[in-house]
């Protein structure tokens, strides 16, 4: 069966599309970035490359693919989301001297066409969706409460009353909203996945924040393995060497969400007091030789594989 390859640079309003049939010839379009125009384009390819197989890839762009991700999951094409990082370094392979929307959609169609048929795992899922949407919204906040106290504090010598005033009153609105929503977003997720409430009493440490935020990885991710999600975040040893005389300390790829490891920092120190299976593992290797440091990233990792194993289980349970 042939094989139709399809490479989208995403953007708010449009889709810049290049695509492939078994790396023959390579034709260019631009197209909405909406329901009706992407089925149009479904079906335009049907028509045109029947009996074939459709293998679509596209770059991470916050919630902008979130139509063509759906659509592709419904009309049950393969698809696959690309790290914008070994795109860039993907078009300096291929000497690309000019970069526009088009460029980045053929260079994306030609990158996919390396890879085998497994490596197409991106998934749709709804609640990760809605999940993720509340993330966003309490980091936007986190930020904006941040941000906005720094000014407050730069200006405290130069008095404006009505204008202090009115500053201090949309900073605690912002605390305010953060709070409610927060726990808002804490029962929605209970009400989409009732066994979190049990992974959280069994492992002493972890809190809704961080189930919050590894849930969505775990939903978006469900054909990747344990270890490629562990490196996901960023967990993972990144080692660097060059022949026989250049090797330098090992050290975690710090790759992915910052914010999940800030939360896994925190967690496993919540732990080391409160979790005797953490603290035993900590004071262990620190007894074996161990840096604190790389003891206390060794507790971050077992608790994202406990979380993600316990998560897993409770759809067997059910």
């Amino acid at each position: 069966m042939s094989k139709v390859f399809v490479g989208v640079d995403v953007s708010k309003d449009t889709l810049d599309i290049s695509f492939s049939l078994d790396g023959l010839k390579y034709d260019s379009l631009t197209i909405f970035n909406n329901e009706s125009s992407i089925l149009g384009f479904f079906d335009y390819l049907q028509k045109t490359y029947k009996k074939s197989s459709f293998f679509f890839g596209y770059e991470a762009t916050s919630n902008y693919m979130h139509v063509l991700q759906k659509l592709c999951h419904e009309a049950n094409f393969k698809q696959v989301m690309v790290n914008p990082y070994t795109m860039h370094h993907y078009l300096k392979h291929l000497n690309a001297r000019k970069k526009n929307d088009v460029i980045d959609s053929l260079g994306i169609t030609k990158y996919i066409q390396t890879l085998s048929e497994d490596d197409f795992k991106t998934t749709f899922n709804q609640s990760q969706k809605i999940l993720k949407k509340y993330n966003a919204s309490l980091s936007l906040l986190s930020k904006l409460n941040t941000q906005l106290k720094n000014f407050i504090h730069s200006q405290k010598d130069n008095d404006v009353l009505y204008l202090d005033n009115a500053l201090s009153s949309l900073l605690s609105l912002i605390k305010e909203v953060k709070k409610q929503l927060s726990k808002e977003a804490q029962k929605v997720l209970i009400a989409l996945y009732p066994h979190v409430e049990s992974i959280k009493s069994d492992i002493k440490g972890v809190g809704y924040a961080l189930l919050l935020e590894l849930i969505p990885i775990f939903l978006s991710s469900q054909n990747y393995t344990l270890k490629q999600l562990q490196s996901f975040v960023g967990l993972s040893p990144r080692v660097f060497e060059s022949g026989s005389s250049v090797y330098k300390r090992e050290k975690i790829s710090k790759r992915g969400s910052s914010l999940v490891r800030k939360l896994l920092y925190m967690s496993a120190m919540v732990s080391l007091r409160f979790n005797p299976i953490i603290k035993e593992k900590y004071d262990r290797m620190v007894l074996g030789g161990k840096a604190k440091m790389v003891a206390l990233v060794a507790c971050m990792a077992h608790i994202f594989r406990a979380v993600y194993i316990k998560f897993n289980q409770g759809f067997v349970n059910v």
